[in-house]
């Protein structure tokens, strides 16, 4: 029995209309899809990926793979989301350094993506949300987090303790061909 079979077509072709997303392509883990993610932006050493500290480690590791740097942004006090004001700090101090901005929708909670894109739109880097906890919540407009609306993609987790399980597992969501 093959692990890329029909079962796995048909579940990431599901996942994709249920987001409405293009493309969804299962992984072993989030963490392997943060770490195919970061491969797919063509991050390499020198280049900075902006992240939350209020994450599971592999969010940062996915980068450190890759032989990237961290930055950290600030959290914002209200939402315990990436902090705007500090991802812009971010942005004026290191510029063009930075290929990949991943928010963290903390607790399902969704992340500013539209003021997150602005700033990635200004420096050229690439933005993918960690959504491990945030499979069926939705951005402000409605839409589901994964549609990748303002992002290159998103990744999911379907560990044990999240909204739904799959024993281990994730999914990467993406509206672009090359990525997908």
């Amino acid at each position: 029995v093959s692990t890329a079979g029909k079962y796995v077509q048909m579940f990431e072709k599901k996942i994709s209309k249920y987001m409405g997303v293009k493309y969804a392509v299962s992984v072993t883990s989030c963490t392997a899809g943060l770490h195919v993610a970061m491969i797919a932006a063509k991050l390499k050493p020198g280049d900075i990926m902006v992240t939350s500290p209020i994450t599971f480690v592999s969010t940062a590791n996915s980068a450190l793979f890759t032989g990237c740097d961290i930055a950290f942004a600030d959290i914002d006090k209200e939402s315990i989301n990436i902090s705007i004001k500090s991802l812009k700090a971010l942005s004026d101090k290191f510029d063009k350094k930075i290929r990949a901005i991943v928010p963290v929708h903390f607790g399902g909670a969704p992340c500013e993506m539209e003021e997150i894109k602005k700033v990635s739109d200004n420096i050229n880097a690439k933005v993918i949300e960690d959504a491990a906890h945030a499979l069926g919540s939705r951005y402000k407009n409605g839409k589901r987090i994964g549609c990748c609306e303002n992002s290159s993609m998103t990744v999911f987790s379907f560990h044990p303790v999240k909204a739904i399980a799959t024993g281990e597992g994730g999914i990467i969501t993406t509206n672009d061909r090359e990525i997908y």
